[in-house]
């Protein structure tokens, strides 16, 4: 495994910024809330986004200012000006140790760290605010990422494997059976009710499992809804789904999950858009689809649902649906370069890939880009990328930390397909550890933090109950040496 993808390193030292960074508004607008504390959801409802969204600007902003947390970020803005410091000037050499907006951010990115498994922050002076500090030399950020960097080989060097060994998911969740020899993957509670072809989203940590199919019947197709809450690794039962559909995707957006279309018990494909609003624990309806669609790509973008493809009871499309749910209006949008259902959609580093696929008579390697931005009738808003390393569908597809992985694929049931993740930046494929269930399809696949959680599906054209966590993502922490 890449030590760059699995170690996150974290330094009190801020690295060199400009101050001339190309920062866009959006993202000025974004870190100046950063800096006056404001957390991730309370960002996203001040700015009518996702915290997805939030994610996103927050990683570009990283990357153009070369800071590597909270704390750092809010230094930055202050330095830049965008928030006043009190007897401070906005492009001062000293700053305050710490501020209310600072601690603030000090203590979101404590309670972020402590959910992750991190050590805590140091807890700021009560006297801080009176003692400016000098902002680090350059010779001192070298020196003390060269120590950082020596000390990482030394732990790796003599048996730091140890150390990179995976941590179990959170105490409530602890003396699992592993699904295979290796610790990444874990066997949790099982689905309440097995099926196959369900909407799964994430609302708050907690997994939501809609709908589906419990047998190969599609008499069998039900409303059923459970969630699972993975700190206490236990299923509820919710109202049911109105319509009891099959071969459907969920999505959240603005604290709602989202269900289009899907294929009922008599094999129709309805255009039904069905709402489920976890805090009210009801259903209603939204404005129906262009047209009936099952099997299709679905992923919740900057505010807004993209549907891909599908198939509409005759034949697999190539249409892209965009919905506004502050409209509750459907769009056509730009098509896809490859029609295709049971593909697998997913959103990493602001970009949408659609990935995979079935077109009737085979599976699909497509690997397409679609940028919405540039879906305004002048720009072609489709990219493609690297293919799949062999044709595959109806698996699931999900990103942590921008990584895509992909867990399953249908087939003929007598070999596993091989779980691969995708670097868009390499624009590169490479495998990964795999669990003992062979033929896994029609499943669903939901990253929560450094997790990535399988639920359902089927194994050899049964349905199954399966609920497995995978961790994507290691933390280390080195000390600081000051």
């Amino acid at each position: 495994m890449n030590l760059r993808k699995v170690l996150n390193v974290y330094t009190e030292t801020i690295p060199s910024m400009s101050e001339n960074e190309s920062l866009s508004d959006r993202e000025r607008e974004l870190l100046r809330l950063v800096a006056t504390g404001a957390s991730n959801k309370e960002i996203a409802q001040k700015l009518s986004i996702t915290t997805n969204t939030v994610k996103v600007h927050l990683r570009n902003i990283f990357a153009k200012t070369g800071v590597a947390s909270r704390t750092e970020a809010t230094l930055y803005a202050i330095r830049i000006g965008l928030v006043q410091v009190e007897g401070s000037a906005a492009n001062a050499q000293t700053l305050p140790a710490t501020t209310p907006a600072l601690e603030q951010a000090m203590r979101v990115e404590r309670d972020a760290q402590e959910q992750a498994g991190l050590a805590r922050l140091p807890a700021a002076p009560e006297n801080a605010i009176t003692q400016p500090v000098p902002a680090p030399s350059r010779s001192t950020r070298r020196l003390v990422l060269a120590i950082a960097f020596g000390i990482l080989l030394v732990i790796v060097i003599l048996g730091g494997f140890a150390l990179l060994s995976p941590k179990s998911p959170p105490a409530a969740l602890a003396s699992p059976a592993p699904v295979v020899a290796s610790s990444r993957w874990q066997e949790r509670m099982a689905l309440p009710t097995a099926r196959a072809g369900l909407g799964v989203a994430v609302y708050e940590n907690q997994i939501y499992a809609i709908a589906g199919q419990t047998s190969r019947a599609i008499t069998s197709t039900t409303s059923t809804v459970e969630r699972y809450n993975p700190a206490s690794n236990a299923w509820e039962n919710l109202p049911d789904k109105p319509l009891a559909v099959t071969d459907v995707s969920a999505a959240v957006v603005g604290g709602r999950i989202y269900v289009p279309g899907g294929r009922t018990a008599t094999d129709a494909v309805t255009d039904v858009l069905e709402i489920y609003d976890p805090k009210e624990n009801q259903w209603t309806r939204g404005a129906a689809l262009p047209a009936a669609r099952c099997a299709y790509g679905l992923v919740a973008f900057e505010g807004k649902l993209y549907l891909f493809g599908g198939w509409d009871g005759s034949k697999y499309l190539a249409s892209v649906y965009e919905y506004d749910p502050t409209q509750n209006t459907w769009h056509e949008r730009a098509p896809m370069p490859t029609a295709r259902g049971y593909a697998g959609a997913v959103v990493a580093g602001g970009k949408i890939f659609v990935i995979g696929g079935y077109a009737g008579d085979q599976a699909l390697t497509a690997n397409e880009e679609y940028l919405p931005d540039r879906d305004n009738g002048r720009d072609n808003p489709w990219t493609t990328r690297a293919p799949l390393p062999a044709g595959r569908y109806a698996m699931g597809v999900a990103s942590v930390a921008d990584i895509v992985y992909v867990v399953g694929s249908a087939g003929d049931g007598k070999n596993a397909a091989p779980l691969i993740e995708y670097f868009y930046q390499q624009d590169a494929w490479q495998t990964f550890e795999s669990p003992a269930l062979t033929g896994w399809s029609h499943l669903g696949l939901v990253p929560i933090e450094r997790y990535l959680y399988v639920i359902g599906g089927q194994a050899d054209q049964t349905p199954v109950a399966q609920n497995v966590a995978y961790q994507a993502l290691y933390s280390i922490l080195l000390p600081v040496i000051r």
